[in-house]
């Protein structure tokens, strides 16, 4: 009798004991997801009133930032969409997704925080360096769009009357619209978390949210699901942290009261009570590894070019490297997946007259070759530009174009034996093509003598034309290159000056180095500025993913200044 006293007396005390640590796990999530929340100040949710200047500010904005990926008209169809899931949204036919009514109706605060903090998950990049007048000249240019097209659709506004100026009258009528103060969602008083409370926002998602998000949050859910667009939609996995949002109480609480309108997220406002709705809240919170990054949208960062004494080199064993505090920027896939490369370290050296940048990011494994159809290759790029507020990172604009230094791992490799099919193929069985040049008639033939250089170049149509990643003659692992725009990219080929790079790899990391003289000859190239800030972004190719051309992870615009 006493024995089995004394064992319920250790049962009580360890579920005791369990509890606490259940409860203290619970709420040290809790802070640590509320803490890494981005919040506005309440100042810059203060709505301005709509004038000429602030409407012609946002309009500016748009077009210059904005309409590449949403379209001059907001149709959702920049000449970058093709390349971007989630796919940019139409403003026009679409819905908001980040809504704080149960309307699914999106108010100007809730457009303005969107701007401000941008989309994770997406490559809709932080806005928050542009002054708070542009972004909410932007909301009201985007009520503008949706109110311009249904006056339209209507007949009371032609195309002919909007090219030749709609008066201020007009305009400041379409750049108006006033959300039904009914609809917004008031978030009440939170309820105290309890390790109960999270254990019944557990059962509560396992029957709601599971069929989607997964048992476990993963996004793996058995349940196929599109949005309004007919596009396919994957749940996201909670455990990542990758919110569109962020994990916040209140954020959490719009999403689930009032749902992602335009997606298959509905909203349990009427279908949950408010207790049920902080269980979950609670719940989700924990699912997170606080390991990772909450923070993984793209934002604005800051370099800063040491300088150093003596030659630089492409060189990452360089010991002056080891002395530079990285900067972490972080990374998103243009076309979204879980599996990705989060972020590059960045460190800059300049002495008198050589710049150097090295880079340095995770890569499971080294892909160096694209002889075979299905290969791709390991890569990395710098775009920049000396314009104090460049167009988003797409590759530049007609008035605003580029500099890019790219690099590849297969182009590191060609420079040292060219690969083509009879490196890969030795033994393939093949007949003899009058091409190649240095063919002995009746000698024997063999696939692995098939050298591209041997080759006439009028049978090799992109060495024939002049291709210079055609050439089997490469010199270098990297280029640098010119844009203004979306299809414009162009090869340099400087006679002198050249920028040297190399790539090492070396326990599951890359590290690239990149390096360049100061001054340059040709007067269209790259000229770095000292006396003010220039901007630099980069892109990182995973060629085991299948990264090619535009399918990469980028950063955005970067401040990059030189120490004095």
């Amino acid at each position: 009798m006493k024995s089995r006293m004394n064992g319920s007396v250790k049962f009580k005390t360890f579920v005791f004991f369990f509890m606490i640590i259940a409860v203290a796990g619970v709420m040290f999530s809790l802070q640590f997801w509320q803490a890494n929340a981005q919040s506005l100040a309440p100042s810059a949710l203060e709505k301005p009133a709509l004038s000429e200047p602030l409407f012609l500010k946002g309009k500016a904005v748009y077009e210059k930032q904005c309409a590449v990926c949403h379209g001059a008209a907001g149709l959702g169809d920049g000449k970058a969409a093709y390349l971007l899931y989630p796919k940019p949204r139409n403003f026009v036919e679409d819905n908001f997704r980040l809504v704080s009514t149960s309307s699914m109706e999106a108010t100007d605060e809730d457009l303005f925080k969107t701007i401000t903090r941008g989309m994770q998950g997406s490559s809709m990049p932080s806005w928050d360096f542009l002054s708070e007048e542009e972004r909410w000249g932007v909301v009201y240019y985007l009520r503008y769009l949706k109110n311009l097209a249904e006056a339209k659709e209507k007949g009371e506004i032609t195309d002919e009357t909007v090219e030749k100026g709609l008066p201020w009258d007009v305009l400041r009528r379409l750049g108006s619209y006033e959300v039904d103060p009914e609809g917004r969602l008031q978030v009440p008083a939170e309820l105290p978390v309890t390790v109960e409370g999270v254990s019944r926002g557990r059962d509560l998602f396992v029957k709601a949210c599971a069929a989607c998000h997964g048992l476990e949050g993963k996004g793996d859910g058995k349940q196929m699901m599109k949005d309004t667009l007919g596009y396919p939609v994957k749940p996201r996995d909670l455990t990542a942290g990758i919110l569109k949002a962020s994990a916040s109480s209140e954020e959490l609480f719009y999403r689930i009261a009032g749902g992602l309108p335009g997606s298959s997220m509905p909203g349990y406002k009427d279908a949950f009570t408010e207790e049920q709705i902080w269980d979950l809240i609670h719940y989700v919170q924990t699912l997170p590894d606080r390991e990772k990054s909450v923070d993984v949208g793209l934002r604005r960062g800051r370099l800063t070019v040491h300088k150093v004494q003596g030659d630089l080199a492409a060189e990452s064993g360089d010991s002056r490297w080891a002395g530079i505090e990285p900067v972490f920027i972080p990374l998103t896939p243009l076309w979204w997946r879980n599996d990705r490369v989060e972020g590059v370290q960045v460190k800059a050296l300049y002495n008198e007259k050589q710049f150097a940048i090295h880079l340095e990011w995770e890569d499971e494994t080294k892909d160096e070759s694209t002889v075979a159809p299905q290969s791709f290759s390991d890569g990395a790029a710098l775009q920049f530009t000396g314009e104090a507020s460049p167009p988003i990172f797409a590759m530049g604009g007609m008035d605003s174009p580029v500099t890019l230094w790219h690099w590849k791992a297969s182009w590191q490799e060609d420079a040292v034996s060219w690969k083509d099919i009879e490196t890969k193929y030795p033994h393939a069985a093949a007949d003899f093509y009058a091409a190649q040049t240095d063919y002995q008639h009746g000698a024997p033939f063999e696939t692995r003598d098939y050298k591209t250089r041997a080759h006439d170049p009028l049978y090799a149509t992109g060495r024939g034309a002049g291709n210079p990643l055609s050439d089997p003659e490469r010199s270098s692992g990297g280029e640098e290159a010119r844009a203004a725009g979306i299809g414009s990219l162009t090869t340099i080929r400087p006679s002198i000056e050249k920028v040297d790079v190399r790539g090492n790899y070396q326990n599951g990391k890359w590290e690239v180095v990149f390096v360049r003289e100061l001054k340059v000859t040709d007067s269209d190239r790259l000229v770095f500025k000292f006396g003010s800030p220039m901007n630099i972004a980069f892109a990182i190719w995973d060629g085991a993913k299948g990264d090619r051309n535009g399918q990469k992870m980028v950063s955005f615009w970067n401040e990059m200044v030189f120490e004095s």
